[in-house]
């Protein structure tokens, strides 16, 4: 127990470990809690109700439209499509919804033409909340076809950030989504059932999401655990004195599971490797794209180019291009098109996509690139004098220039605040 509560401070460690590996971490300790349940070790504590927070991460509005647009959309084309054209399976889900709607089983052009956008929009959204209040008053997750059946995608409600947005841009690809996109859909998605281990030298609090939970205790313990909901934190004392967070992470992570008799490799992708050190690893790979410590003559067209391109600098002879030459709009790393609009799209983007990498000077200058008054910076000097670096990379020629992305989100922030206009009193 004492073993599994210090991994248990692991598995919450988002600055020192990837998201795959603590999500390893957090299987190990459902794996464990479960066995020494069904042991007679552990014995269930409280329910912590989380169904307050249902709804908040789900885009009723955004959805509505985005599936009324693609429903006009799909009719336009069934309606002009022969009769004995055969219907795939987004268009079959388009016609059931327009027959819902309208009561219409044939599509017909003109009533097409005639559908208003929103008269479409509203039945989507008043669907919706029916949704949401079944879910609420049944205490069971809204149903995948529901939703799909509304021509609704999860990326279109859920607030998908990452590369994951276009592979979940369907109407039929509910089935992938992973347990964190899952729990957004389930009014106790956030809930929890506590369990407690008691001994003469110890004592230990863990929390288990009630979903894993319900697959080993008893339905008629979690009924009355539900009867008087309570609030918990997990918590731990050994010999009586309370197992911290800081003494946790002082015990290497791969030794615990070690000892737990765990294979490292099986649970955690990553190989439990530190964020702080992939990210200058990282930083060091791309060293050879990067602009060195000294400016001569080059270095400084470089640099004016940069602006008077629109943010597509060209490069030195033998500095090839990785992947060819990039568009103004473009990530310098990934070549994704990205906009300046909104302001902090490009940021965002990078959050998401090369979250354990921080920013080279060409990087940077990308993401501010249309949110300042670049123009002005003519060069890589005024640049980093205007938004000074996080920290240099070690290196025999002068250290590379390093921006944590914490650090350009609080000067766009700061931007957007100076350029907004301001109301007299």
């Amino acid at each position: 127990m004492y073993l599994l509560f210090v991994l248990n401070h692991w598995a919450k460690a988002r600055d020192r470990l990837f998201f795959a590996d603590r999500q390893g971490l957090y299987r190990v300790k459902a794996a464990l809690l479960r066995q020494a349940y069904i042991q007679g070790a552990l014995s269930t504590w409280c329910y912590v109700d989380g169904s307050a927070a249902f709804g908040e991460e789900l885009a009723f509005d955004m959805a509505a439209d985005i599936a009324a647009e693609g429903l006009l959309w799909r009719l336009e084309d069934l309606s002009t499509s022969s009769p004995d054209e055969q219907e795939d399976n987004y268009d079959q889900i388009a016609h059931r919804l327009y027959t819902r709607i309208t009561g219409r089983e044939t599509i017909v052009a003109s009533e097409v033409e005639a559908l208003e956008t929103e008269r479409v929009r509203d039945y989507i959204l008043a669907r919706l909340h029916d949704l949401e209040r079944e879910a609420r008053a049944t205490r069971r997750p809204i149903p995948h076809a529901s939703l799909s059946e509304l021509c609704i995608a999860p990326s279109d409600l859920l607030f998908i950030h990452d590369r994951r947005y276009y592979e979940l841009s369907s109407w039929d690809s509910w089935d992938q989504l992973d347990e964190s996109d899952l729990r957004k859909l389930d009014p106790e998605g956030l809930s929890l059932i506590a369990f407690q281990y008691i001994s003469l030298d110890a004592y230990y609090v863990f929390h288990l999401p009630l979903r894993l939970a319900e697959e080993f205790v008893p339905a008629w313990i979690i009924d009355q655990l539900k009867l008087t909901p309570w609030t918990s934190r997990e918590r731990g004392e050994y010999y009586g004195r309370a197992v911290t967070e800081a003494e946790s992470l002082q015990q290497p992570a791969a030794q615990i599971l070690q000892e737990l008799g765990v294979d490292i490799a099986t649970i955690c992708p990553r190989r439990l490797s530190e964020k702080r050190e992939y990210a200058l690893a990282q930083a060091m790979r791309f060293h050879a794209y990067s602009e060195e410590e000294d400016f001569d003559e080059d270095e400084e067209e470089v640099d004016e180019s940069y602006w008077q391109d629109g943010g597509m600098p060209s490069r030195k002879e033998g500095k090839p291009s990785p992947g060819g030459r990039r568009e103004p709009d473009a990530c310098p790393l990934c070549h994704v098109q990205v906009d300046a609009i909104p302001a902090l799209a490009r940021l965002n983007h990078w959050q998401s996509e090369h979250s354990d990498q921080d920013l080279t000077f060409c990087q940077a200058s990308w993401v501010l690139n249309g949110i300042q008054t670049p123009g002005q910076l003519t060069g890589k000097k005024e640049f980093c004098q205007h938004y000074p670096p996080d920290y240099r990379a070690p290196h025999e020629d002068g250290g590379t220039r390093y921006w944590r992305v914490g650090t350009l989100r609080g000067w766009i922030l700061r931007g957007l605040e100076q350029s907004s206009p301001h109301t007299p009193d």
